[in-house]
């Protein structure tokens, strides 16, 4: 029997409403993948062969959105629904039978394309009764800080710390690899969480917690703006110099098929176009995503944002740093900035939206 892998995707994904008022957080699409995709790709490399998905948010959805498929491939998928939600050491616990070796925890909430074997290999050289996977980020105050000694056993974290109290800029990315002893400490059928609960009971107990550097793509996508810059940092790495003629093309550009472009159309990298995406002459698509179907009118501009598919941005109209859904609409020569638009909602010719979430229609 190979490893085997938990990964965690019960949330509600608040911040990114409305987009997660239809579709569960782990499905919306970073990329050409789901988020979801990136976690189970990396557990595969791994030599991981068997997950079990935990959900409780719209769990028909997301299991039926994996059952349908994503990119093919990776390890079989065992489902555990949460009537309550038992937090994230608690949903681990509650499938703890089934965890007879080192396994692996992760979160779906998070854009996470990384190296687990190396991790599981760091875990084992020392002996470890828990990893924690750490990366480093610029502002660590949204996550859980983590001090090491000269060993790489944690010594102090500490959940979202004020300013004046960041010790480090190395944080919690939510990726952990465990032994099964490691639950024995969690109460059945309780909330408790890893970071919260169970972590401060293993320092304490002077039981083997380290943390270990991950390698790869890792980016939290909690808020619309999170989201737009994973689909950026995604669309950098796999994306390529494309040469369209009559369009001034400029940086990396993915583009899927049967894709229209028009002349004296601008797009800029990194920037992407899904199958059947349509840019009409005159618009400018920088550094954002038009999923399939979506069309950007004539003269519109687009930036830093996200269409998703069969959305719509008509002539002359501006989209910035904002989020449209399924089959939204911005109408002629509106003006949109850093906003979300909900599924199938519309904003009138010469609207103006800045700093809004509009519901779709119920």
């Amino acid at each position: 029997m190979g490893m085997r892998a938990v990964v965690l995707a019960g949330g509600e994904g608040t911040r990114l409403r409305p987009l997660t008022e239809h579709t569960p957080k782990p499905l919306l699409p970073v990329g050409r993948r789901r988020c979801i995709d990136y976690a189970l790709a990396s557990l595969e490399r791994a030599g991981i062969d068997e997950a079990i998905v935990t959900t409780s948010y719209m769990s028909d959805r997301l299991i039926r959105g994996l059952e349908e498929g994503g990119q093919g491939g990776g390890p079989s998928i065992l489902f555990s629904i949460e009537r309550e939600p038992l937090g994230t050491a608690g949903a681990v616990k509650k499938v703890c039978d089934w965890l007879d070796s080192t396994f692996v925890v992760m979160s779906a909430d998070v854009l996470a394309d990384v190296d687990l074997g190396a991790l599981v290999a760091f875990h084992r050289r020392v002996g470890a009764v828990a990893t924690m996977a750490l990366t480093r980020v610029a502002d660590p105050v949204e996550y859980g800080i983590v001090g090491l000694d000269d060993g790489s056993r944690i010594v102090r974290f500490k959940e979202k710390p004020k300013a004046e109290e960041v010790f480090s800029d190395l944080i919690n990315a939510g990726i952990y690899v465990l032994e099964p002893g490691a639950l024995d400490h969690v109460p059945p059928a309780t909330k408790f969480d890893f970071s919260k609960d169970l972590f401060p009971i293993l320092l304490r107990g002077g039981h083997g917690l380290y943390g270990s550097r991950i390698e790869g793509l890792w980016m939290d996508i909690g808020r619309p703006a999170d989201l737009i810059a994973a689909n950026q940092a995604v669309i950098m790495r796999e994306g390529e110099v494309v040469d369209i003629p009559g369009v001034d093309v400029r940086g990396r550009v993915m583009m899927g098929d049967d894709v229209v472009v028009e002349g004296g159309a601008t797009l800029e990298g990194p920037s992407m176009l899904g199958d059947c995406a349509i840019v009409h002459a005159g618009a400018t698509v920088s550094r954002s995503v038009v999923h399939a179907g979506a069309v950007v009118g004539p003269g519109a501009r687009v930036e830093d944002s996200v269409m998703m598919g069969t959305s719509s941005v008509s002539a002359r109209a501006v989209l910035l740093r904002s989020i449209l859904d399924e089959g939204a609409g911005v109408g002629e020569e509106a003006h949109v900035a850093e906003s979300v638009v909900g599924r199938g909602a519309h904003v009138p010719a010469l609207g103006r939206l800045q700093g809004e979430r509009v519901e779709g229609p119920r």
